[in-house]
């Protein structure tokens, strides 16, 4: 009897991230007795990487240094195709723009299905980032998205639409209700504020206009308090607008946090003002924990977050309609706790681990009952 599959997760390094957290519960999670997973990075470094050391799993790496585009890049894609085939590695399952790029050469090279992963609508990709995406997915045997958004957005980048698939990300709520428990670490700010979970590393997510709207809460709402939990290079900036626009006594940048649940545990709205999402894990998480939202129309958002159902929608770079639904969530507690109740509901029904986990297996299983890999024209 055939032993599990063994699935290569190709990770360029496990730095805190939703993406980064999405890969560790797929791991975690995978039924051993059908697929076993082999894990590979680029850089071995990040907080999550003891998860998958809790997991049983060490990661290989295969260190391409600091750029891609040099003669080490080739030596280590020859490594990464030796080890795909001594390991007997049923799928490569890349899981970023790099390991995508590497993976989907490894694949063809070393003749084994490839699963390019997509989770955002590339607003951070410059240079030829952005075509070796493309390409490295129209390649693919699979590519992975969590959004509707970003499936129609490989379509038109040329992906055949049944070539895509649509694995919704996954929320452990049994974890999480056990982390929101727990007292949450020092510094802590009292009950009752208004949480954003965002990286500071791009103007993308918005952090700018939240601060402006929540000038305008504190108008109305003197006693209003916002939460910032991340970080990146924009914080300095984003402390000294705070100051200068006379809130920094009522915002509270709290930087990189692993308990963030204990601290939605303790909010009363969650809130992102991001320009471009797919499925945002900080607005799972905070509907997880009962929170309403208030998130801009943008991405996959709004394939999350219903408009006057489990929160609201605005428009992004709309400081002043951010404002006005904050305060709408701040004078009405019970519209805050119908909102919340149906986003938890929406996370159980939709966003829970068992159904990504069906996800995960119907792809991974479609591909290792059939390993013959996509041959394209010029390619393998």
């Amino acid at each position: 009897m055939p032993g599990p599959r063994r699935i290569l997760i190709f990770q360029n390094r496990f730095r805190i991230g939703g993406q980064e957290r999405q890969t560790v519960l797929n791991v975690r999670s995978m039924d051993r007795a059908r697929f076993e997973p082999v894990v590979a990075v680029l850089h071995l470094d990040g907080d999550h990487l003891q998860d998958l050391e809790v997991a049983g799993v060490r990661p290989v790496v295969f260190d391409v240094g600091g750029r891609m585009i040099r003669p080490n890049t080739a030596w280590q894609l020859a490594r990464i195709v030796r080890f795909v085939r001594a390991e007997r590695i049923a799928v490569i399952h890349a899981q970023d723009v790099y390991t995508n790029v590497l993976g989907a050469l490894a694949a063809r090279l070393a003749r084994v299905p490839m699963i390019v992963t997509r989770v955002d609508l590339g607003h951070h990709l410059e240079g030829y980032r952005r075509p070796l995406l493309q390409a490295a997915s129209r390649v693919a045997d699979r590519v992975l998205v969590n959004a509707l958004c970003i499936r129609d957005l490989a379509v038109r980048e040329g992906v055949e639409a049944d070539r895509v698939a649509v694995v919704r990300n996954g929320v452990d709520l049994e974890e999480l209700d056990r982390e929101a428990r727990r007292a949450p670490e020092h510094p802590a700010p009292e009950p009752g504020a208004v949480v954003c979970i965002a990286n500071m590393h791009h103007p993308v997510k918005g952090q700018s206009d939240l601060l402006m709207a929540m000038r305008e809460v504190l108008r109305a709402r003197p006693d209003a308090r916002l939460v910032l939990v991340g970080e990146g290079v924009r914080r300095p900036l984003l402390e000294r607008l705070a100051r200068r626009l006379g809130i920094a006594d009522r915002c509270h940048f709290l930087g990189h946090r692993l308990d963030a649940p204990a601290l939605l545990a303790r909010a009363v709205a969650g809130v992102s003002a991001s320009y471009a999402e797919g499925i945002s894990n900080a607005i799972l998480e905070s509907m997880a924990m009962r929170l309403p939202v208030v998130a801009t129309r943008v991405g996959g958002t709004p394939e999350v977050v219903r408009e006057g159902q489990n929160g609201f929608l605005v428009p992004p770079g709309a400081p002043a309609a951010l404002a006005r639904r904050l305060l709408d969530l701040l004078r009405d507690p019970a519209l805050r706790r119908r909102m919340g109740e149906r986003g938890r509901r929406i996370v159980e029904e939709e966003f829970g681990l068992a159904q990504m986990r069906l996800s995960y297996d119907a792809l991974y299983h479609d591909l290792t009952e059939d390993p013959t890999p996509r041959i394209v024209a010029g390619v393998g």
